[in-house]
């Protein structure tokens, strides 16, 4: 019988060579590197599609990794300034020196086309991580070792993390937009504006705008994130998901200020996503990311902390590309997947000249195609005190914010909301998004910083009121200790109140035994003149 069985004829090994031969194309990853020396322009870009590993030949991948990191670190990136890099790393001549640099120059027919051959690297390197991986599963099935619904997850596991990334991008990724649109709607009238229906008013007005780009920029400790938060429990109560992209906080930080103004628990767990990213992520990494969140369908993305965002992702945050980076990376795919995105940051100090601007570049306001609020600071937040801030429009593209707030006399952009958080104990907190009401004691041409001074103002004289009660009710001089021991409230806010009755004459202070100082209130004119 088994003289009977032909043999199946098997290839020589030169003849199986070409049947096995990966997939790569080297005049595509010529093309990327040379197109990536002659324009500066096209590496973000890449790099958004290449980490490194994608390329078939190691002298390749070397020099891929050289021209991205005289990129990031703000070095020109020319055959002379690569060759001198490649040769500080003692890569150079195994590289083929700065002849062949020059030569991938001459394989590029155009350098705007090299996020195209780009592409082309990374489809060839997925196919061969495809083939790698059915190489593994198929041995794994061969060996006939483990159940079968194991060996089934291996096979489905490895044939995933081939194809990470391949799969369809966000209009952010890709040249959309690039086509004639149809203003038949703006003529003929049915064109409506869009509404900012995203978190809400104590009136119900909205704050921000679905699929776009808003914003809150504002001083540290001026309430940025209860504004979101506020936000946050809006949405949460219509009953939908909302993502809180963290970049400063913690989950326990972020959580429990959402429980202290009423959130349950039970739609906490159901509705609100949280996020602390801890390292850069790669661009596949990053869309996998986004895509999840666009299954999700939350109606709010929070990203808290755009400085620290950028400085993770290696961004400067001074350079105007990029800023428009950022928005592109992260900031526009979140808000094409139909989310109101807000992120949270900080401006400059200096408030003279900060106008409308967040820390960093004017570019941030460009990149808003939403609405953009300036937060200033009125009252200190703290437990058992009401804190308060101004919200205010710096900017408003679709317009529709602004007709809700009111004019800032000579603070030039409009008061739409005071955030007001009335902390009860460590418990609860009420907190309001109030609208803005013109009242003749708060006049609306009040700026922040003015309100703040007459709200100190007041509080120094209520505590001056205090100490003359207090030592009005004394049989015994008392110093300054004993005095800020007595009253209730910050110290600091005593002691200004004390030195200024001091200087007034309404309160006299003596010399004391050990040097203390002790104070008294004035002798009636009438008891000194009987002395």
């Amino acid at each position: 019988m088994e003289d009977n069985v032909r043999p199946f004829p098997r290839a020589t090994a030169d003849e199986d060579v070409p049947n096995r031969t990966p997939p790569r194309d080297k005049a595509a990853e010529q093309a990327v590197l040379g197109g990536m020396v002659l324009s500066h322009d096209v590496i973000p870009d890449v790099v958004e599609i290449l980490e490194g590993p994608e390329f078939y030949w190691p002298i390749h991948a070397t020099i891929y990794k050289a021209i991205v990191d005289l990129a990031t670190s703000g070095q020109p990136v020319d055959p002379i300034t690569l060759a001198d890099d490649l040769r500080r790393t003692g890569d150079l001549t195994r590289v083929g020196g700065p002849t062949y640099l020059h030569e991938l120059l001459n394989a590029v027919p155009s350098a705007a086309n090299a996020p195209h051959y780009a592409e082309k690297v990374r489809d060839a390197y997925v196919r061969r991580e495809v083939l790698r991986a059915t190489s593994d599963a198929e041995n794994k099935l061969r060996s006939g070792e483990g159940e079968l619904a194991d060996v089934l997850d291996f096979v489905q596991e490895k044939i995933n993390r081939a194809v990470e990334g391949t799969g369809p991008r966000t209009s952010g990724d890709t040249a959309a937009g690039w086509s004639f649109s149809d203003l038949t709607p703006v003529l003929d009238g049915t064109h409506k504006p869009q509404q900012p229906v995203v978190g809400a008013r104590d009136d119900g007005i909205g704050l921000f705008y679905p699929g776009r780009v808003n914003g809150i920029q504002g001083e540290s400790e001026a309430g940025k994130s209860w504004v979101a938060l506020v936000s946050c429990l809006v949405e949460i109560n219509r009953g939908n998901h909302v993502v809180y992209l963290d970049f400063e906080d913690s989950e326990a930080g972020v959580v429990s200020r959402l429980l202290l103004i009423g959130a349950s628990p039970e739609d906490i767990q159901r509705l609100f996503h949280y996020v602390r990213p801890g390292s850069t992520p790669t661009p596949v990494q990053l869309r996998q990311f986004i895509a999840r969140i666009g299954d999700l369908g939350p109606s709010l993305v929070i990203v808290d902390g755009v400085t620290e965002a950028m400085v993770m992702m290696g961004l400067e945050l001074k350079e105007n590309t990029e800023i428009a980076k950022f928005g592109r990376m992260l900031l526009r795919p979140l808000a094409d997947t139909g989310a109101a995105v807000v992120p949270l940051d900080h401006v400059v100090k200096n408030n003279e000249s900060r106008g409308r601007y967040a820390l960093g570049g004017v570019h941030k306001l460009n990149a808003v195609d939403g609405v953009q609020y300036m937060l200033e600071a009125v009252r200190p937040f703290g437990i058992n005190t009401e804190g308060r801030s101004r919200l205010r429009i710096a900017k408003d593209r679709p317009a529709q914010i602004r007709r809700h707030a009111l004019p800032g006399g000579r603070n030039p952009m409009h008061w739409f909301a005071d955030l007001v958080i009335r902390s009860e104990g460590e418990e609860f907190a009420a907190a309001h998004l109030y609208p803005p009401i013109e009242r003749r004691e708060e006049p609306t041409e009040r700026t922040a910083e003015e309100e703040k001074a007459a709200q100190e103002e007041q509080e120094l004289k209520d505590r001056e009121d205090v100490v003359l009660k207090v030592l009005g009710k004394s049989t015994d001089p008392l110093s300054k200790k004993a005095l800020e021991e007595l009253i209730s409230g910050r110290a600091s806010v005593t002691r200004r109140a004390l030195t200024r009755l001091v200087h007034a004459g309404r309160v006299q202070a003596v010399q004391g035994s050990r040097g203390a100082v002790l104070h008294s209130l004035p002798e009636p004119e009438e008891e000194v003149k009987a002395k």
